[in-house]
């Protein structure tokens, strides 16, 4: 069974860095669910993480995820208004539940409701590819890109604390980052600060598609 790599971090002269994409065999089921996609595939340059957008009905993001072994999962967080439908193609995923741990394997699905604190982890040795469907996402559609395109752009820090107090502004009414809930009275102060030195909660060049060219392998199938 022969398979190609895909979705590598690109380096400055456009070359992939080992080690940091995931395989596929051209003749999987796997492959023609990446074939469907209907924008580039994003990452993360330092974690096992890809996604590959999908078409989606109404007003919902939907995404093939890929989740390396080891992938440790977004910081804990809940929705206000945007309800996420988990559904596991391969692999299995640890889901965290207002605090309790649900294993979700291959064939089965997660629903995580608003107001449910949550995040996920991949805590096995092989891949997790998971169709992630997030309902009424509102400011997400321009955020979520934002902190990946964050982690790859050299301009750009998404751990910096005045570039988190915007992030956490912008989606103020949507999502809360627990640890960001707990820091809100210094948040709310830094965010005037950032806005004076130039930061955006969001921005709209990690929407295009030609960043994404730039800084991640596209799969050739």
């Amino acid at each position: 069974m022969s398979t190609v790599t895909t979705g590598r971090t690109l380096d400055a002269n456009g070359d992939p860095v080992p080690g940091t994409g995931f395989e596929l065999d051209p003749d999987s089921q796997f492959a023609d669910r990446v074939r469907e996609r209907t924008g580039p595939v994003t990452s993360h340059p330092t974690r096992p993480v890809w996604g590959i957008p999908l078409e989606g009905s109404g007003d919902t993001i939907r995404t093939l995820s890929v989740f390396g072994p080891g992938y440790g999962g977004p910081p804990e967080h809940y929705h206000e208004q945007s309800p996420e439908r988990f559904e596991v193609e391969r692999g299995s995923l640890t889901m965290m539940l207002d605090g309790t741990d649900h294993e979700v394997t291959a064939g089965e699905t997660a629903t995580v409701e608003t107001g449910v604190t949550h995040t996920f982890r991949n805590d096995t040795d092989k891949r997790a590819v998971v169709i992630t469907n997030i309902y009424s996402p509102g400011r997400l559609r321009q955020v979520l890109p934002t902190l990946g395109g964050l982690a790859h752009d050299d301009e750009g820090n998404p751990e910096n604390p005045l570039q988190q107090a915007l992030v956490a502004d912008r989606l103020d009414g949507n999502t809360v980052f627990t640890r960001q809930e707990r820091l809100e009275p210094l948040s709310r102060l830094l965010t005037p600060v950032a806005e004076l030195a130039g930061y955006q909660g969001a921005y709209a060049k990690y929407t295009q598609p030609a960043f994404w060219e730039r800084h991640v392998e596209q799969p050739d199938l």
